[in-house]
């Protein structure tokens, strides 16, 4: 039988998800199946369920780590809905405590564990062959899920181990990208692995290598990240907190309001409904506020991208600017711009203009935070431009002034390792 002694919080409803899956790929009809031997995940039949349960719990996480995010990172004003799609009002400022967001955490540490006990398996002797396709698959789901965790968390934490510095995830990515890219695979696969290293290269400082990286990745590819509309945890958390049904989170006094207002840019667009005038719950210290639905994403089953051609050209921009090649930089990123089509116009969006480097590294902050909009990713970049105290301004929407609530509580820049684990790993007692 299954040992659950060593295994993280959560693994053995992670594990619970593998094997009703493998019994259901071995043919058999299996809705409640209980205890399951440990070598029947070890079939051949179960290999895909494996990758399958990582990335369906990857979709999970990153729906939810999105949508808190946006918050902290500022992406999106919230509402002061408390209940169904909603936060509570500290987390509505963007500031995370530890005895709130357990459940993402456990998420994306499920995604993260089931494709690394997958690894585990078709790697160590103990499994039927595997095909190359599959190995590739759960080596790049693990990259995937330890990237969404370095990204937005303070520091890392591995099956019940102690607290590390979180740099530790981004390590742990750039292995298993590489390993996925001598595993084989689909073009997909390979495509997206290269994405994924060049994006964790550029927390490790590898510049020159993430250059590399992003370069193999051909124009116009993207990875989305499959929501499925038939399961409420997989479904677009983005667009249900947003939906007319919720409406706890508006494009109200963010950046993105008056850019879009001014540019009609279709990465960042957004509509009022003169119906639905304010949002459904009341803001701490302000109340009813301004309703404007994002429309990045508009339903439950839209996907979210977690890995794209148009990141690839403007990491080798930054690559430049820390150089100080600005002219060239800017090219890059005016590259990405001009190709973009006004809602508004009906025209190329116009290029960005710079006159000094400082001017140079704001349009890139900019652009990033255009083409990665709600994706998850906003937090991470923040941190690190501050940890290297990078030339430039960010674009930061003043929600001070709204209320008294965004002062209270300032916003995180990552975060922090949960009550739900703390109570449980005798590593951080």
């Amino acid at each position: 039988m299954i040992e659950e002694g060593a295994r993280p919080r959560n693994a053995r409803r992670a594990a619970g998800v593998i094997a009703s899956a493998a019994l259901v790929l071995a043919g058999c009809e299996v809705t409640n199946p209980g205890p399951v031997e440990d070598k029947f995940l070890s079939l051949s039949a179960a290999h895909q369920a494996s990758v399958t349960g990582a990335e369906r719990q990857l979709a999970v996480a990153t729906g939810q780590i999105a949508y808190t995010t946006a918050l902290a990172a500022r992406e999106i004003m919230p509402g002061g809905q408390t209940g169904n799609g909603g936060h509570i009002p500290i987390v509505q400022a963007g500031h995370m405590p530890v005895n709130s967001e357990g459940g993402q955490w456990q998420d994306a540490h499920q995604a993260r564990w089931i494709a690394e006990e997958a690894i585990r398996r078709f790697t160590g002797g103990d499994t039927e062959t595997v095909l190359p396709s599959v190995l590739a698959e759960a080596h790049l789901m693990a990259g995937l899920a330890n990237r969404l965790l370095g990204e937005n968390y303070c520091e890392a934490v591995f099956d019940g181990g102690a607290a590390e510095p979180g740099i530790r995830y981004f390590e742990r990515a750039e292995k298993q990208f590489t390993d996925a890219l001598a595993a084989g695979g689909s073009t997909k696969t390979k495509n997206t692995a290269y994405a994924g290293r060049a994006s964790v290269r550029v927390y490790l400082d590898k510049w020159t290598e993430a250059v590399s990286d992003a370069q193999q990745v051909p124009s116009g590819f993207a990875y989305m990240l499959n929501q499925d509309v038939s399961v409420r945890e997989t479904s677009n958390h983005m667009y249900e907190g947003n939906s007319e049904n919720i409406m706890a989170w508006t494009v109200w006094n963010t950046w993105f309001e008056g850019y879009y207002r001014d540019t009609g840019d279709p990465r960042t667009p957004w509509r009022a409904d003169p119906s639905r005038p304010l949002a459904s719950a009341s803001l701490s210290g302000y109340g009813k506020v301004p309703l404007l639905f994002g429309m990045k994403y508009t339903s439950f089953s839209d996907d979210f991208r977690i890995a794209s051609s148009q990141e690839m050209v403007l990491i080798q921009a930054e690559a430049l600017l820390r150089q100080d090649q600005w002219s060239e930089a800017m090219t890059l990123i005016n590259s990405i711009r001009t190709s973009v089509v006004s809602d508004l116009t009906g025209q190329p969006l116009a290029p960005w203009t710079a006159s000094s480097i400082d001017e140079a590294w704001t349009f890139l902050k900019r652009e990033r935070a255009i083409e990665l909009w709600i994706e998850a990713r906003r937090m991470g970049d923040l941190r690190r431009w501050k940890a290297d105290q990078t030339p430039g301004d960010t674009d930061w929407p003043d929600f001070e002034s709204i209320s008294q609530l965004f002062v209270n509580y300032p916003p995180s820049e990552c975060f922090p390792i949960p009550d739900t684990e703390r109570d449980v790993n005798q590593n951080l007692l």
